[in-house]
């Protein structure tokens, strides 16, 4: 567990107490956990396949103050490599490959002083080295926005941001205006498409007080299906203290990673701070 900012309180929750774990599945609904760690003091990743069928994961790192890029052709093996370009108000990373072969990177911006109120963009020929986009792709004075989650579906961008679960669209990924709230009761999410349908998903908070994964489907934005897929782990298990910030992608072969938080020690919430 890594030393909190000296500003923080003791019951506050931040990357420096969280851990990145690895789970596999064959139809992204029944998950394998590995309990093997991709980092620790790191938070709110996201992963897709690159066009060499490698994962590519991106998460903030509280350590090294800034977005890493872990690539991986088997999910064994990893390469870490530091995001270039972006400063340490960039977090909670979701990049989409673009039909140009480019990358864009989506981000909260989150200074340590001021506003955290817009989701910013980089766009990245090699998915390392980022050039910042002008503007804002959405900002909304007065709230916090965070946690960008952004797919193409049925001839639109759409972006999910938190930190209830709130939809947005636009014609080509850089304008997004507001949908509204959707009817999922969780945050953080990580959207892929199967068959023609939007698989979401997010975590929620359960009455035993720790977070765990589900998963919604919809084929039109409106009608959903909702399940629990993965819990946390028992007493004693890396992944005790609950699981969330879900991050999915269907892989080349057949079947699904997903890369998902835990908490080093008991977050505040079940340590009583």
């Amino acid at each position: 567990m890594g030393v909190p900012p000296p500003d923080v309180g003791p019951e506050e929750d931040g990357p420096w107490n969280h851990r990145l774990l690895i789970a596999f599945s064959e139809d992204g609904r029944r998950w394998l956990k590995t309990h093997r760690v991709l980092s620790d003091q790191a938070s709110v990743p996201d992963v897709i396949i690159d066009s060499k069928g490698r994962i590519r994961v991106y998460y903030a790192d509280y350590y090294n103050l800034g977005i890493i890029l872990a690539i991986s052709r088997d999910g064994e093996r990893w390469r870490y490599i530091r995001v270039k370009g972006l400063n340490a108000s960039w977090v909670d990373p979701d990049v989409v490959l673009l039909p140009d072969g480019r990358y864009r990177l989506y981000a909260s911006y989150m200074p340590l002083h001021g506003p955290q109120d817009r989701i910013l963009s980089a766009i990245s020929r090699d998915g390392i080295h980022f050039k910042v986009e002008a503007g804002c792709r959405y900002h909304q004075p007065g709230r916090l926005v965070v946690d960008p989650d952004v797919f193409y579906f049925q001839g639109r961008w759409y972006m999910i941001i938190g930190p209830r679960l709130t939809l947005l669209e636009s014609k080509d990924g850089l304008t997004f205006t507001l949908v509204g709230d959707l009817p999922l009761e969780g945050a953080v999410s990580s959207t892929i498409i199967v068959d023609g349908r939007l698989r979401i998903y997010y975590h929620r908070l359960e009455a035993d007080g720790r977070l765990h994964i589900y998963m919604a489907e919809t084929r039109d934005l409106k009608e959903w299906s909702v399940e629990q897929v993965l819990p946390p782990g028992p007493q004693g298990s890396l992944d005790a203290y609950g699981v969330g910030d879900p991050a999915v992608a269907e892989l080349p072969d057949g079947g699904y990673i997903m890369i998902y938080k835990t908490w080093i020690e008991p977050p505040p919430w079940i340590s009583g701070g």
